[in-house]
């Protein structure tokens, strides 16, 4: 079984808890995913006695990415890779991005698995930890993800300053 990873390094802000490398500028998003591209045609005899079962879209951000920039990626995998007739492809996100449009999109771009990361429910944790979205914007993510996804996974941060056993 093989795997391939494709790490995109941008947010919208800095979370207060994350210690990944992002950057919050997108002023070379462009060059970024051309490059991507290159590198995954470079490396493809890499993996070329792999069948490939998962495609995963990690970060930083990578729902930050347009739906075109998505399924060109996606294109150029399927294009280099022996791939496995439905892979399981997964999307990180972020619930500030996914609006029915966006879900849709990535639903018709063959994407099948989301990871949404609400962090948590609570106000006073997504504001300590600089989130973009609020609550009511997680649990309306995840009410119409749930309608064109039967795979999601959610991110929740557990020991947070003044969480309590019975708030988790």
């Amino acid at each position: 079984m093989g795997g391939i990873y494709i790490h995109i390094p941008f947010c919208k802000r800095k979370c207060s808890y994350c210690d990944f490398h992002f950057s919050t500028s997108l002023k070379w998003k462009n060059e970024l995913i051309s490059a991507l591209i290159s590198e995954i045609k470079l490396r493809k005899n890499e993996l070329k006695n792999e069948i490939i079962e998962t495609i995963y879209f990690g970060g930083g951000t990578p729902s930050i990415l347009n739906i075109d920039e998505i399924s060109q990626i996606l294109k150029t995998i399927y294009d280099n890779f022996n791939i496995v007739k439905n892979p399981e492809i997964t999307l990180e996100a972020n619930p500030d991005d996914l609006s029915e449009e966006k879900i849709i999109e990535l639903y018709n771009a063959k994407i099948n698995r989301l990871s949404i990361g609400i962090q948590s429910f609570f106000e006073d944790d997504l504001q300590l930890m600089n989130r973009a979205h609020n609550s009511e914007e997680a649990k309306k993510c995840l009410e119409i993800a749930t309608k064109y996804f039967d795979n999601i996974t959610i991110d929740l941060i557990y020991g947070i300053p003044k969480m309590s056993n019975e708030k988790w």
